[in-house]
This record gives structure tokens, sequence and C-alpha cells, in this order.
């Protein structure tokens, strides 16, 4: 994975996430585009590259959201891990994977902030998490498949999810 673009990719996520997600709100949602970010880096990079790239658009959540912080960076990387883990089961391209991706993440970040909210005192609300969670997967088709059109900008690694489980060598 390219650093440069990741972090030009972290940059734009961020920024939309504080510039327009609270006027594309919608009855106490909003998208989360870090989540649509850590969705494609988990579906297309390697391992290590996804758990550091996850783990840092979390701490840069955490940062810009003025929560406690580690709760996106830990949810995230908790999402990270389970993507990673089911990537090379999955059509990545496909928008219904995208979607349902998209959807158990949002809900594991909803869960552990709702959870500290449980725990902490009030915040945003557990309903207002889980509207989120669903309106960000609807996004994710869009979002993540134009993404995926320039994936190649990432330098992920194309042949990754067609590998052969035997290596047959002819002398």
């Amino acid at each position: 994975m390219r650093w440069l673009s990741f972090f030009i990719l972290a940059y734009i996520a961020i920024g939309l996430q504080l510039g327009i997600s609270h006027a594309m709100e919608w009855h106490q949602a909003k998208p989360y585009f870090s989540l649509l970010a850590v969705v494609f880096i988990a579906l297309n990079a390697p391992r290590d590259a996804t758990l550091l790239g996850a783990f840092i658009l979390g701490i840069l959540q955490d940062i810009t959201s003025q929560g406690t912080m580690g709760l996106f960076a830990f949810s995230y990387g908790c999402m990270a891990i389970f993507i990673f883990s089911v990537q090379s089961a999955v059509y990545r391209k496909h928008p219904l994977t995208q979607f349902v991706l998209t959807l158990i993440g949002g809900l594991v970040t909803g869960t552990v902030l709702a959870v500290h909210d449980w725990l902490r005192g009030p915040g945003p609300g557990a309903a207002g998490l889980f509207y989120s969670a669903i309106y960000t997967a609807i996004l994710s088709p869009f979002v993540i498949g134009f993404l995926q059109r320039i994936g190649p900008v990432f330098g992920f690694d194309e042949a990754r999810g067609s590998r052969s489980v035997i290596n047959i060598k002819r002398s």
C-alpha cells in the first residue's frame, strides 16, 4: 500500500466527516466517511497495512470528534481484523459485500460507543449511532465503488485475491 495515497484518503475522509456530515444529517443519523475508508482499506490491503491504517483512521476520528480517545481506534481495529479475516472469502467489488461489511462495521462501532456511553454517562445516544451505521452502509456501494475504481493509486496487489493453494513447479 502506498502510504502517501493513504494519508490523502484519510485527510479527505476526515475532512468530509468534519465538513459535510452535519449537512447530510437525517434524524440524528450522519454518515461516517472514515468508516468507509476503513472498510475500503480492509478489503484491499495486506494485514499489517490494514491494521495500521484502521488504527490511524480511528485515532484521527477520535481527535476530530473530541470524544473519549481510543474508542474509534479500538472499534475500527476490531472491524479491520474481522474484515481482513473474511477478505479472501468475499468478492470485494460487489456492492452487497461492501454494504454488509460496512453495516457490520458500523454496528460494531455503534456498540462500542453505546457501551461506553452506558458506562460513563450520556453521549450521542445509541439510536443515533445505529441509524448512522445504516446510513453509512447505504452510502458504501457508491463511495467504496468509486474508491475501487481508483484502487491502483493505492498500490494494492490485485493478484492477492486469487492465490493458489498448491504451487507446483515443473523443472
